[in-house]
């Protein structure tokens, strides 16, 4: 491909990323974004005592990919989002008497 035809960021590939670019293209609907997604929250979870930062912010672009999978209305996106926000209270709660290496307190 020419430079003249290159899109916006393909200016900023290398030969490589260009032909990974391109293979991008094909790939139609988030399902493997929102599988990794799940699959990085489940290890920040399993690693034990994540930060709450990070793990919320998994969650909260996990909803969000859902969310534009599904086509959910803001209002029940907002209800997905609390749902999984009551989880994390519940897991946080059940955690507490641990501490990092697992030990009871």
């Amino acid at each position: 491909m020419t430079d003249d035809h290159r899109s916006f960021y393909e200016h900023a590939l290398d030969a490589a990323d260009r032909d990974a670019f391109e293979d991008a293209h094909h790939v139609d609907g988030i399902d493997d974004e929102v599988a990794l997604l799940r699959l990085q929250v489940r290890r920040l979870i399993e690693e034990g005592d994540p930060d709450p930062k990070i793990l919320h912010s998994g969650i909260r672009l996990l909803i969000q990919a859902l969310a534009a999978r599904h086509r959910l209305s803001g209002a029940q996106a907002e209800g997905l989002g609390n749902a999984a926000a009551n989880l994390l209270e519940q897991f946080a709660a059940i955690a507490a008497p641990f501490d990092t290496s697992g030990d009871a307190a």
